[in-house]
């Protein structure tokens, strides 16, 4: 590694108290990290490339933000940091929680850990379900006011712009209409979203949106700002060619970025407004308070992972987990108007609320045989021992 590596793999242990098979697993789990904000495409791909040298057993995790790859493998990718151990796991958790996000616990990011754990293989995916579990209590148990929309009063803010006049978003996904309902709540006196395809969706039709398509969007009458929110996969626009005027501001929150700087426009990136300048002294300190509570939380789950790992109630419980990650994808197909984060935290919630107090009851048996027992009929195969004995991130109760 060329990069800065962050090892604690003396004291792991003696805090935590874990059993030494639990304890060899953190040990071996860690993470290479790669920031892309607001990053050229060419420069994206280079990144792509050295993160491929871990294969396709990795967690990866991708957002406008970042690239980390989390894995138990040794590896030579030259990634700038490396955490190992306890600091990899902990960090996957702040990330799932929104601690590094530029909006301070923004929702997104849960979903984009999660649908990359699902994706990892048994060696690696019980930590990080643990990681992802003390992510979603500590963000049961805060109340976060911001969301990805507030990323337009930080660009307006650092731009010295009112938010007034014509108001452009480009794309309609989660983080456009987002942008487009706080540019409506901060008073914009028009708001138009250009996509490929006009959302027929209860937030636009309410909202009082104008629509153009992203092709047609060169024909609009100058706007006063304009946010690009387009995904990996989009082409560069070109002022003066896909852009109609722009009077005061372009606002860019894509990676690779939405728009190309001909230096005839001012434009503002996420990495801009995550880099120097930006420093906020009341977000950093809740940052760092909602930092250590997390790792408390972690810490106990690590614990009760380890009580719980091989125990009748732990294969029960991941038996009835694999089944319920198993009819995700089917019931996701038969409800497409139910978002998967919705849909995971239903279900979730079901299987907790229904297993809670067998689980309790359970552990209260003074007979391994029968406890063992009754934990076999909820595994397929008829044994006690599931393939993932070490996650109790599924007790998430």
């Amino acid at each position: 590694m060329t990069g800065t590596v962050e090892r604690d793999l003396e004291t792991l242990g003696a805090e935590l108290r874990l059993p030494h098979k639990v304890r060899t697993r953190v040990e071996r789990f860690s993470a290479c990290l790669w920031e892309t904000a607001s990053l050229q495409r060419h420069e994206i791909r280079e990144v792509w490339e050295r993160s491929s040298s871990h294969g396709e057993g990795p967690i990866m995790v991708t957002s406008c933000q970042r690239l980390e790859v989390y894995s138990t493998d040794d590896c030579d990718c030259g990634a700038p940091l490396q955490k190992e151990g306890m600091h990899a796991l902990r960090h996957l958790a702040e990330v799932a929680a929104g601690l590094h996000s530029v909006v301070l616990g923004e929702a997104q990011i849960l979903g984009q850990v999660r649908t990359a754990i699902q994706e990892a293989p048994a060696e690696v995916r019980p930590l990080a379900e643990v990681a992802l579990a003390a992510a979603r209590e500590l963000r049961r148990e805060t109340e976060f006011h911001s969301h990805s929309g507030h990323l337009l009063d930080r660009a307006l803010s650092r731009a010295e712009l009112p938010a007034q006049g014509r108001l452009l978003v480009i794309g309609a996904g989660a983080v456009g209409r987002l942008i487009a309902q706080r540019g409506r709540e901060m008073g914009f006196d028009e708001v138009i979203i250009a996509s490929r395809r006009e959302p027929d969706a209860a937030w636009f039709h309410d909202g009082g949106f104008q629509f153009k398509s992203v092709w047609d969007m060169h024909t609009l009458e100058p706007v006063d700002v304009a946010v690009g929110c387009l995904g990996s996969e989009a082409d560069e626009l070109r002022p003066g060619e896909d852009l109609p005027g722009i009077r005061h501001l372009a606002v860019d929150l894509g990676t690779p970025r939405n728009f190309r700087d001909n230096g005839s426009l001012r434009i503002i990136t996420i990495a801009e407004m995550i880099g120097p300048g930006n420093d906020r002294p009341h977000s950093d300190a809740r940052r760092a308070a909602l930092r250590e509570r997390l790792h408390n939380i972690l810490d106990r789950r690590l614990t009760m992972m380890s009580h719980d790992s091989g125990s009748p109630v732990g294969n029960m419980r991941n038996a009835v987990e694999q089944v319920r990650q198993r009819e995700l994808p089917r019931i996701q197909e038969k409800h497409p108007d139910i978002t998967p984060e919705a849909l995971d935290a239903i279900t979730r919630a079901l299987i907790n609320r229904i297993f809670h107090t067998p689980s309790q009851k359970l552990k209260q048996i003074d007979d391994p045989e029968l406890a063992r027992s009754l934990a076999e009929l909820f595994s397929e195969d008829g044994s006690s021992r599931t393939r993932r004995p070490l996650s109790s991130a599924e007790n998430d109760e």
